[in-house]
């Protein structure tokens, strides 16, 4: 496949006077990369053409059917930490590694200028059967970050906050008042009161709720047993029933009918009025404002911790969640690179962040508030370093198995909650067995 691979363009590869073709899968981020780019021309000569194509899928398949056709685009985005290595495996993206210097690396917020780079772990699971990203090599640099955030954010309707009778400037600051909020609202408004998130992809309320608060109920050594051999300590113990427990509490408050939508789907009900309450990340205030909710009618906050848990303010980590990447048969190398250097300075990233509502890659350090914007440098603030009152859910999850499924135990998880089908007892019971099976 490498040997099929162009480049769009043909201008000379000195860089100025050069076109680029960009493609990204993110139809939001189309008007900010061109806004970016007539600031790139001014100062480069250089020319970027920048095309959306959507959904994810047809975007990987444009991708990978382009590199057949010697059509790549010569600067991509990608899904940093997974997209990125399954293009760099096949030979369609270039290995950054040589363009990137240490000054460089040094711009982009803690635990995400690595995020594109491809670990001793993510190696030899590259070598399993039928593995996504085959062909990869320890230590080679396919993205660098462009757009960090994570989830476990809860975003509130602060009109409807107001009409129940909550404050829409103090956020719940516990598990308990958080559920005493979700109560309150549905009382008030037993259709739209409620919690929504997309449910049809059935992890996002295991991996977006029920892990970051376990993390904070358990800390870090238990929560990572739940995922262990150890049955005594493992889902399926007294541990996996206490937080099941506490998720179990939310299970009268989800919108009717969330099980059934998709992330857009529960973004667009919010944003229409037909919930209270979403869970999402910090990239979800892009969804919300594209489907017509102003983000200052919105109050969003951090999944809060359980009182009695074992971290009472937890913090977030930030991950990347795009990259930037280069094509590998690009013949506009160093005008590429040039690009992806300027989208990454602190200016630029910061006025790229404040236009499409997704947080930079870059650390923008003191300069946050002015160039982000009341409402992004607020999603900042859940974010923390690394340490054990961070949930990060992009660290090395080598206490899970290899053969983990993630969207098994969000499948077990939705029949309890919001169906009602299992118990609490019973969906334990069930976790516990997915665990010791992925082990085996």
């Amino acid at each position: 496949m490498a040997l099929l691979l162009s480049a769009c363009s043909s201008s000379d590869s000195s860089g100025g006077g050069a076109t680029l073709e960009m493609w990204t899968f993110k139809q939001t981020h189309v008007k900010p990369l061109q806004a970016a780019a007539e600031a790139f021309r001014q100062k480069t000569g250089i020319t970027v053409n920048v095309t959306a194509y959507t959904p994810d899928d047809a975007y990987k398949s444009k991708v990978m059917s382009a590199a057949s056709t010697k059509n790549v685009a010569d600067v991509l985005e990608v899904h940093a930490a997974g997209e990125d290595f399954v293009f760099g495996g096949a030979g369609i993206t270039a290995d950054l590694t040589s363009d990137m210097d240490s000054a460089w690396q040094g711009r982009f917020l803690r635990g995400t200028a690595d995020s594109g780079r491809v670990s001793d772990l993510r190696y030899q699971r590259s070598l399993a059967p039928k593995a996504a990203d085959v062909g990869i090599r320890t230590g080679q640099l396919f993205s660098i970050p462009f757009t960090t955030g994570t989830f476990g954010i809860v975003y509130a309707n602060k009109a409807k906050l107001a009409a129940a009778g909550l404050d829409p400037t103090k956020p719940p600051t516990t598990w308990a008042d958080f559920v005493t909020w979700l109560r309150t609202s549905v009382g008030k408004d037993a259709t739209a009161g409620g919690l929504t998130v997309g449910l049809k992809s059935s992890s996002t309320g295991f991996n977006w709720m029920l892990q970051p608060m376990a993390y904070a109920y358990l800390g870090k050594e238990r929560y990572e047993a739940l995922f262990g051999k150890d049955a005594s300590k493992a889902f399926g113990s007294g541990d996996g029933e206490r937080v099941l427990r506490l998720y179990n509490q939310i299970t009268p408050y989800w919108v009717p009918g969330t099980q059934t939508l998709s992330i857009d789907d529960a973004d667009r009900a919010f944003a229409q009025g037909n919930a209270t309450f979403d869970l999402g990340g910090t990239f979800t205030l892009a969804a919300i404002q594209q489907n017509g909710m102003n983000p200052s009618d919105v109050l969003a906050f951090p999944l809060p911790a359980p009182a009695d848990g074992q971290v009472t303010q937890l913090k977030l980590a930030p991950m990347a969640l795009t990259g930037l990447a280069v094509s590998a048969r690009t013949k506009n190398q160093d005008a590429a690179v040039k690009w992806l250097d300027f989208l990454t300075t602190a200016d630029q990233a910061g006025a790229f962040a404040k236009a499409s509502l997704d947080l930079p890659g870059v650390d923008l350090g003191d300069k946050a508030a002015d160039l982000l914007g009341p409402d992004l440098a607020a999603l900042q603030k859940a974010f923390g370093a690394p340490g054990p009152d961070t949930y990060d859910p992009a660290a090395t999850v080598d206490y899970q198995a290899p053969n983990y499924d993630q969207a098994i135990s969000g499948d077990a998880l939705v029949k309890m909650s919001p169906l009602r089908q299992e118990s609490v007892q019973a969906t334990n019971k069930q976790l516990g067995a997915i665990i010791a099976d992925s082990w085996k």
